[in-house]
């Protein structure tokens, strides 16, 4: 009995062995992850044959909580906050938003609710521009006007260069057109030729508005009529000022003063177009060391107006060899567009004249001046804006030529 027990209880004990290396292999399996598959051999299982019961921790995760493990994408086009960034507060500047960009280091030096959305007005010509010269292969390729074109055009009391139906106008004369003086019939020219229609040129600008990162862009026509729809941000029309000036083409037609087309059936010798951009700055300098003289050079820019959007501008600077962006929106008049743009540059341009202190208590000192000198003239003072008004309405334009450069009041 004692022997039997004896050989019963050795197989009780390496029965007990078996199951414990049994136990231990599988123990390691799951801690190291080895499986028992050959070399190179990978094992897949599809979507559609695994147990929906079976879930990880990471798939229960709801869709809310993505917000917060996905960053938002941050385009490179679009321009980061310079450590020397300063909020635009100046007395004297009438725009409601602006911004200032440093176009080598894509930085933006100074602005004031340059994210918040504006009407662009003819602003939209710069992205205009931009996508047409992108897209046309020849430049003497001819678009012909017809009574579909320019009529619309003139019920609305759109700015115009001059075409009339049966013109055959060249890619490159209708760029000018589109920009110099802001002609609507310029920009419906180019979407036709191009795109077919103006609906599908538009198609073209938002795509490219998408390429460059504008994530609060959106435009529903070529030349910057009121829409609800049609929208933007100063820094996105400051992108697209700096796509624009990146362009060889974009910037020459930008930076041209005066331009004549070829021959039309009106005018036998072309229609001088002159720039609103360029007419408007006649007789301005930026003097950023305040010593009297202008030591930035204007380059070129696109003015834009509606009565939604009040005056709007974008001009380009050089200034000791590198060029600045200045947008800015919903100034008072068109005179103050461009005095806002200038304040702004000589304000926050670097090696600026001065700290926000000093321009503070400079400003503190223009006021107790202004507020003695209209003591002494009490009764006959009159400010330089009230001036401008009573001999000169925002209907007027500043061109002089023998044909007339369309209001800017519909400059759109």
């Amino acid at each position: 009995m004692k022997n039997s027990n004896r050989k019963g209880g050795a197989a009780v004990v390496a029965l007990l062995v078996m199951i414990i290396i049994v136990a231990v292999s599988c123990a390691l399996m799951v801690v190291t992850g080895r499986k028992t598959i050959k070399p190179n051999e990978s094992v897949s299982t599809p979507i559609s044959e695994l147990d929906d019961s079976t879930t990880t921790e990471e798939e229960t995760i709801s869709v809310d909580d993505l917000s917060d493990l996905i960053p938002e994408p941050t385009p490179s086009m679009l321009p980061a906050k310079s450590d020397k960034y300063e909020t635009v507060n100046l007395k004297d500047i009438t725009c409601s938003k602006g911004i200032l960009l440093d176009c080598e280091s894509n930085e933006i030096l100074a602005g004031v609710k340059y994210n918040e959305r504006i009407y662009p007005a003819s602003l939209t010509k710069l992205m205009t521009l931009l996508v047409a010269v992108e897209n046309i292969d020849d430049m003497n390729a001819k678009y012909k006007f017809t009574k579909k074109d320019i009529e619309p055009l003139q019920e609305e009391n759109a700015s115009c260069a001059g075409f009339v139906a049966g013109d055959e106008v060249t890619m490159e004369d209708l760029l000018y057109a589109a920009i110099l003086p802001s002609g609507a019939d310029g920009t419906i020219g180019l979407a036709n030729a191009i795109a077919d229609n103006e609906k599908n040129f538009v198609k073209l600008m938002n795509a490219k508005a998408a390429e460059l990162g504008l994530t609060d862009t959106n435009f529903a026509n070529a030349s910057g009529l009121h829409h609800k729809q049609h929208y933007t941000t100063a820094q996105d029309i400051a992108v697209i000022t700096k796509a624009c000036m990146e362009n060889k083409i974009c910037r020459k037609v930008l930076c041209t003063k005066t331009w004549t087309t070829k021959p039309t059936k009106e005018y036998e010798d072309g229609i001088e177009l002159d720039s609103i951009f360029h007419s408007r700055f006649d007789g301005y300098f930026v003097d950023v060391d305040q010593d009297g003289s202008g030591d930035a050079k204007i380059l070129g820019g696109k003015t834009g107006f509606t009565d939604e959007a009040g005056y709007t501008l974008a001009t380009v600077v050089e200034y000791k060899g590198k060029e600045y962006i200045s947008v800015t929106t919903k100034s008072d008049t068109y005179f103050d567009s461009v005095e806002d743009s200038i304040l702004i540059f000589e304000n926050y341009l670097p090696g600026a004249v001065g700290t926000p202190d000093d321009r503070k208590e400079k400003e503190e000192d223009s006021s107790s001046s202004d507020e003695s000198e209209e003591e002494e003239n009490e009764g006959t003072f009159i400010t330089l804006k009230e001036k401008d008004n009573s001999s000169k309405s925002d209907d007027d334009d500043d061109d002089s030529s023998s044909r007339p450069v369309p209001d800017e009041d519909v400059e759109a």
